[in-house]
C-alpha cells in the first residue's frame, strides 16, 4: 500500500507523519497551498506532488484529508481520472463514504476513517494519535485493502454503518463539544456567585476528571469493562433531593442555562433509575419538566 495524501492540514500533516512513523508507506502530499504540502512533505520525509494527477499515479491509496465542504470538489476530480483499483478514503466525522458518488461505475474502492481524537498542534498531534480509536466504514473490498494499513497502527478498529454515521458523529460531538459546554456553563455560574474565571476552572478540574475517571474505571477484574455512567452517578437529582434541585432552578436567571439544566437532568434521572430502580423518581422529573 503507498498512500498519498491530498490536504496538508492537522489531520493530513498527523496522518502522514503517524502512518510513517508505524512504518507505512506514504507517497506524498498534494495540497491547494504549495507551501503547506511542501511542509508537510518535508516534516514526514515524503514527496511533494504540483497535481493530483500525478500524486494519483504514484499511489494505489488516496487519502482525502481536506475540510467537509472540499471533499465531493476533490472527489469529481479524482474520479473524472483513472482510478480503477484505488483505496479512496476521507477523514470526516460527519459524512460518509456516500460522499463519493457513483464510486462503483469508476471501478475505485471507497471509504472512510474517523480518528475520535482532537487535532491541535499538525507537528506534534501525532505522538498521542496511537491512544486514539479509529471508526471505519465503506465498501467490503476498501475495507479489507486497509487492512494492510491497520494491522502496522497500535489503535483500535471499529466498523459502522454507513448509514448511521451521522448519529456516529452526534455521540462523539456530545461527549466532546457538549461536555466543553457544560462546563462552560458551570464556570459561568461559579462567575455570577463571585469566583473568578481562573479559580473556577481550578474548582472544576478535580471535581470534572474525577468523575470522568470513574466513567471509565473498570467495573470489575473482567479487561476493558467500564463502570458506566449510571454506576458513577452521585449528586441531588442521583440522592432524590428535591429541595436541592428546586433551589437550583431558583437559581438560574440565564433561561438557556436553565433549559440546559432540565434537559440534562432529565437524562440524569434516567440514569438514576438505573442506578436505583428501587427508588420512585417521577416527581423529581416532573420537576424537572
Amino acid at each position: 500500500m503507498r498512500i498519498g495524501i491530498i490536504g496538508a492540514g492537522k489531520v493530513g500533516t498527523t496522518l502522514g507523519k503517524y502512518v510513517v512513523s508505524h512504518g507505512g508507506s506514504v507517497s506524498g502530499f498534494y495540497s491547494r497551498t504549495e507551501k503547506s504540502a511542501r511542509e508537510a512533505a518535508q516534516f514526514t520525509g515524503t514527496e511533494y506532488f504540483q497535481s493530483l494527477a500525478t500524486l494519483s499515479e504514484a499511489s494505489d491509496t488516496l487519502f482525502i484529508t481536506t475540510t467537509d465542504g472540499e471533499i465531493s470538489k476533490v472527489w469529481d476530480c479524482i474520479a473524472a481520472r483513472n482510478v480503477e483499483g484505488k483505496v479512496v478514503c476521507h477523514f470526516s466525522g460527519s459524512l460518509s463514504s456516500d460522499v463519493f458518488s457513483n464510486w462503483e461505475a469508476t471501478g475505485a474502492l471507497a471509504c472512510s476513517i474517523h480518528p475520535i481524537y482532537a487535532f491541535s498542534d499538525k507537528f506534534t498531534a501525532y505522538q498521542n494519535l496511537k491512544d486514539a480509536v479509529f471508526s471505519v466504514e465503506g465498501s467490503r473490498e476498501a475495507l479489507e485493502r486497509m487492512q494492510e494499513l491497520f494491522c502496522l497502527l497500535p489503535n483500535q478498529i471499529v466498523e459502522i454503518p454507513t448509514a448511521e454515521k451521522a448519529k456516529y458523529h452526534a455521540a462523539t460531538s456530545i461527549a466532546s463539544n457538549f461536555v466543553v459546554g457544560m462546563i462552560s456553563m458551570a464556570v459561568g455560574l461559579l462567575e455570577e456567585a463571585g469566583i473568578p474565571e481562573q479559580s473556577a476552572y481550578a474548582m472544576l478540574k478535580p471535581l470534572v476528571e474525577n468523575n470522568v475517571a470513574s466513567i471509565f474505571a473498570k467495573a470489575g477484574p473482567g479487561e476493558g469493562v467500564c463502570q458506566g455512567c449510571a454506576q458513577a452517578l452521585t449528586g441531588p437529582i442521583e440522592r432524590g433531593d428535591l429541595g436541592t434541585v428546586r433551589k437550583h432552578l431558583k437559581s438560574l436567571q440565564n433561561p438557556k442555562w436553565e433549559n440546559a439544566y432540565r434537559a440534562v437532568g432529565r437524562l440524569v434521572a434516567e440514569l438514576a433509575e438505573q442506578k436505583r430502580p428501587e427508588r420512585d423518581y417521577q416527581e423529581m422529573k416532573g420537576l424537572l419538566e
